[in-house]
């Protein structure tokens, strides 16, 4: 069985006091010794548990936020690249209808610097989206790191415990 579904069951607590009590009982110095690192031992693993478990589904929920934004930051990206485009192809036909219509050349350089003005708000809107996603992939890459660490811990006290058991003969 292990570490998470004895501590799921919350029979580290029976277990814990069951030892203390053959400890306080034992008179074989081994066996006391073996009990009270026994003890040592699911006192650490009571905290490390939960702490690691809580982590690893923080972790999770914080990877699937961060990859819902992600998609959505992309999809937003995309949209923003298509505007800018078009914004573009526009502002170079308006510099070339302004060279050739010399009676237009007021309303023409209006609506150019007009296009020019949505043309740089798009940009600022579209650097600051890619700021953002930034952000979000290094949170994404630090919920991972998080979980791998939690995941690591997790797997580092399941073999501590697997080893004690087995020194001891469970």
């Amino acid at each position: 069985m292990s570490l998470e579904a004895i501590s799921q069951t919350k029979s580290l607590d029976e277990v814990e006091n069951t030892a203390l009590q053959l400890a306080e009982h034992a008179t074989d110095p081994v066996e006391k010794t073996v009990l009270k690192d026994l003890v040592s031992r699911l006192a650490e693993f009571k905290e490390v548990i939960p702490s690691s478990l809580s982590t690893i589904e923080t972790s999770r929920g914080v990877e699937s936020s961060v990859d819902q934004v992600k998609k959505d930051m992309e999809a937003r990206l995309l949209h923003r690249k298509r505007q800018l485009s078009s914004l573009e192809i526009e502002v170079s036909r308006l510099g070339e209808e302004d060279m050739k219509l010399e009676a237009e050349i007021q309303q023409l350089s209006a609506r150019k610097r007009s296009t020019v003005a949505e043309l740089d708000k798009a940009n600022q809107e579209a650097a600051k989206e890619l700021e953002e996603l930034m952000k979000q992939c290094d949170e994404s890459r630090q919920a991972v790191e998080n979980r791998m660490r939690a995941k690591e811990r997790l797997a580092q006290s399941n073999t501590s415990w697997k080893l004690f058991k087995d020194n001891l003969g469970w």
